[in-house]
């Protein structure tokens, strides 16, 4: 897993980077998130991304010292904290004992955190996928419209003021209960055509443009989700636990994946650099420093890259 996440990520970095440096519509933003609530990321979205931190910092720190003590590495120390919202955990195996330790020991306990990272964020997944299952003993799912997830910039939506959250019922006047009654109504409709979008905000009026891979096909620029009304079965359930546990469910795949994989780049201080480092040492590869040396560059470079290139071309987006 170690292995196959280094390479995974170097490979998924530099293809997206080659995807911002053209232009490309596969290339997706890569952004540095600061949990500053106000500032880098919405009030809104700040107490999922501090319960998706907690769980990732703690899971994480929990497994390297789960697999030190498996492999027989002592602990110098062990905790965890909390800083006003946020939950932590610190492990500190010996670090001589470690030292001491045989490459594959090492290997294991510098690649245990990503590794239950990425087992979470993949549960996560399963979670989202069959969401209406888990949730369908508990409340009856009632369509009620269409959510907008996000409003892609320099695209007729964005322009006419219609606004991530909002929840499109309408179009001309036909009613819209689901994604799939938007896109039946959106066949029929041409580029250039303008559009009324009622939505529980009030209404929007947005002329489209042509899809660059179809230019017969009529675009928006929005990303949607059904937007669906929870009744409980039970009158102890709240109709908002559904929608907040959905977006809690899929901000800890976010960040559990983004850093599970990120962590695992060969670049100092990162595990992947540890790692890295390790398995050259026990393959006795000749110019293991250099090679250290040129992989840390090329890790920070096209990670630092990624951030820079998204900012130019898709500008600070605070989720």
């Amino acid at each position: 897993m170690g292995v196959g996440s280094m390479v995974f990520i170097f490979y998924k970095l530099a293809t997206n980077l080659l995807y911002l440096f053209v232009g490309s519509q596969q290339a997706a933003p890569a952004q540095i998130i600061v949990p500053v609530p106000g500032i880098f990321v919405t009030f809104q979205t700040f107490p999922f991304l501090a319960l998706a931190l907690s769980i990732c910092l703690v899971s994480h720190e929990l497994s390297h010292g789960i697999a030190s003590l498996g492999e027989k590495v002592p602990l110098k120390s062990t905790g965890a904290f909390f800083v006003h919202v946020f939950m932590g955990a610190f492990v500190e195996p010996d670090e001589e004992k470690l030292n001491q330790a045989r490459g594959a020991t090492k290997l294991r306990v510098f690649a245990a955190g990503s590794f239950t990272n990425l087992i979470l964020g993949l549960l996560c997944i399963l979670l989202l996928a069959n969401f209406t299952a888990t949730i369908t003993p508990f409340y009856n799912i009632v369509p009620s419209g269409v959510s907008v997830v996000s409003v892609a910039p320099n695209m007729p939506a964005h322009t006419s003021g219609l606004k991530a959250g909002d929840t499109l019922t309408a179009i001309n006047g036909t009613k819209i209960s689901d994604v799939a009654d938007l896109r039946r109504y959106m066949a029929s409709i041409t580029p250039g055509q303008v559009v009324d979008l009622q939505t529980q905000q009030g209404t929007f009026a947005v002329r489209t443009a042509a899809d660059p891979s179809n230019s017969s096909h009529a675009l928006i620029g929005i990303s949607l989700d059904d937007s669906i009304n929870y009744v409980p079965k039970l009158a102890l359930l709240s109709s908002d636990l559904p929608p907040n546990l959905l977006r809690a469910e899929n901000w800890a795949y976010i960040v559990l994946i983004s850093v599970g994989l990120i962590n695992m780049l060969p670049a100092d201080p990162l595990d992947g650099g540890k790692f890295l480092d390790t398995a050259l040492n026990m393959l006795g590869i000749r110019g293991a420093k250099q090679i250290r040396i040129v992989a840390n560059g090329a890790a920070w470079a096209i990670l630092l890259a990624n951030v820079g290139f998204s900012l130019l071309r898709f500008g600070f987006v605070r989720p």
